[in-house]
């Protein structure tokens, strides 16, 4: 845990560096929103002595750094309101978009690399092999777009956009959840085959078990492991994947609110939004290790050596 909180702090003063080094002026911006073009240097240099913007580096950082970790990120430059209250209104659309797409990939996955490693070298497994690489390789922009055209616009199954009931976030979900499960599905089949070649399933035919009974008995509680640990990875990555289907869904989530901060150059929230996200891929990561702890005993007995 505190290799976690210095790994958030570390990348918390890159992100904060990076922001700060970005072409613009803050001051100058919030001076051009309130007074207009007109906006004189007199001005500028006193919102920047209010605001503390002419103080050293490691000091703005630190400042900014306290009143975060206490729930004040700041005003918005764009709206005009706390980020709190932003963060407060959209982590709950962006967290129901991962929850979705991250259950989604995790069984959609397991059930394919199951079917493939059943069929062992069948139409299934073949299937499996042209839906991985499809799904790798589709943007999911381009996903979005094709599933929104045959089953909003040509159907009419589900809303085009919007959050208003259960069916408009099927296709923001089966979007997001497209490149982990194509990854997923892959890594659960070729663990499944190097799982099938070890003693235990050979002890397992002698038993007379059949090969989905091997596959299901012995073969998956032994790749679970190499699993959780990819599927931890790909959940961290659709965080990133959410900007995109936020945009094109119009969810108003994290990711919407990020694309907006950089359009309008609102320094103050892009470096919330990256803090967060920061904070989204260690504790993501983090929680992983430790059901990996949990769920093989001799990771906890190496870890206690």
């Amino acid at each position: 845990m505190l290799l976690a909180c210095l790994l958030i702090m570390a990348a918390s003063a890159l992100t904060f560096a990076l922001v700060a080094a970005a072409p613009g002026n803050v001051a100058a911006l919030i001076a051009e929103r309130a007074a207009g073009p007109g906006a004189d240097a007199e001005m500028i240099k006193r919102i920047g002595e209010e605001l503390g913007l002419n103080d050293p580096l490691p000091i703005r950082y630190g400042r900014w750094l306290a009143g975060a970790l206490g729930g004040d990120f700041g005003i918005s430059l764009r709206t005009g309101k706390p980020i709190s209250d932003e963060f407060a209104a959209r982590v709950p659309l962006t967290a129901a978009l991962l929850a979705g797409g991250g259950i989604l990939a995790f069984f959609l996955s397991l059930t394919l690399g199951l079917a493939g490693a059943v069929s062992n070298g069948g139409t299934m497994d073949r299937f499996l092999h042209a839906f991985s690489l499809i799904g790798a390789s589709t943007p999911n922009f381009f996903v979005a777009a094709l599933l929104v055209i045959v089953f909003s616009v040509m159907l009419g199954w589900v809303p085009t956009f919007g959050t208003s009931g259960f069916t408009s976030w099927l296709l923001p979900w089966v979007t997001i959840a497209l490149f982990p499960a194509s990854v997923l599905s892959r890594v659960v089949r070729v663990n499944l085959q190097e799982a099938m070649s070890r003693p235990f399933a050979t002890t397992g035919f002698a038993k007379g078990y059949t090969r989905t009974q091997v596959l299901l008995r012995e073969a998956l509680p032994n790749i679970a492991i190499p699993f959780l640990t990819t599927f931890g990875a790909q959940f961290t990555l659709m965080i990133i994947g959410s900007i995109v289907v936020e945009t094109v869904f119009a969810l108003r989530g994290v990711g919407a609110f990020f694309i907006e901060a950089i359009r309008f150059r609102d320094f103050i929230g892009m470096q919330s939004v990256l803090l967060l996200f920061v904070v989204f891929f260690v504790m993501v990561n983090f929680l992983v290790d430790m059901v990996c702890l949990v769920a093989d005993p001799r990771l906890r007995r190496a870890r206690g050596a």
